[in-house]
């Protein structure tokens, strides 16, 4: 996507949902900027051993015969196919940064998002793909740190100014079991009530936000992929008037 245009959608999380989200909107012409706190966590997985079919039509399907060369995924390879897809689509800005808030009007309808740098980015709608990472807090042994998984820092900004605006959460918990080659560790992480969220993702108190995956409250890395295809095509419907022109920058 040009820098100079506005997204359509702005996609917060490039995990398997707001990756599948990001290039099925990029597949139907919307301009999507996606978030992501770090570029090499892009459609990360935590370990080879993940046993799931790809929703079909959507990038985990076209990146399968590649990143699926047996029963289970590579997580390297899926990594790098998908950061490679994202990155050729015309329609998508991948931005490396911390969103922590979002922006609203005098009628709270959502604007855009805030972000660590002091940068405002907007648009017409705001997708929540952020998984785990909702204040989550990992333990490992007599160890705690604010991570959704392992080495994968996060920060409590935004779960922060949701609930200031009265979003309400439950929490969940994430259990992964140790290997020979890593030590088991547990996280405890908050989910966007399921009171919150429409059929269609949207949370209702705040036009313009929708939530998708894990921090919707999927369980299972292909019921969040599922989710990310289901949201580009629910967004795309509503994602591409006025918004797709304007100006991408600072507030």
């Amino acid at each position: 996507m040009d820098p100079a245009e506005r997204p359509a959608v702005i996609v917060v999380g490039a995990g398997l949902a707001g990756c599948e989200a990001a290039w099925g909107l990029a597949q139907r012409g919307v301009p999507t900027l996606l978030v992501t706190i770090s570029l090499d966590t892009i459609a990360n997985l935590a370990a080879d051993d993940w046993s799931f079919e790809p929703p079909p039509g959507g990038l985990l399907a076209r990146l399968a015969p590649e990143a699926r060369p047996a029963a289970t995924w590579s997580a390297r390879a899926l990594h790098r196919g998908a950061k490679r897809e994202l990155e050729q689509q015309r329609a998508v800005h991948v931005l490396q940064s911390t969103v922590v808030g979002v922006r609203t009007d005098a009628t709270g309808t959502v604007l855009g998002v805030d972000t660590w740098e002091g940068v405002a980015r907007h648009g017409a709608h705001v997708a929540l793909c952020v998984g785990s990472f909702l204040r989550p807090r990992l333990r490992m042994g007599t160890s705690e740190e604010v991570a959704g998984r392992l080495s994968e820092l996060a920060d409590d900004a935004l779960h922060r100014d949701l609930a200031a605006r009265g979003v309400r959460f439950e929490r969940r918990r994430l259990e992964r079991p140790g290997d020979d080659r890593t030590p088991g560790y547990v996280v405890d992480f908050e989910v966007v009530a399921a009171a919150e969220v429409a059929p269609d993702g949207a949370l209702g108190r705040l036009p313009g936000l929708f939530a998708y995956g894990v921090c919707a409250s999927a369980t299972t890395a292909e019921a969040a992929a599922r989710a990310g295809v289901t949201a580009a095509a629910r967004l795309a419907a509503g994602g591409s008037g006025a918004a797709r022109s304007g100006t991408l920058g600072d507030a």
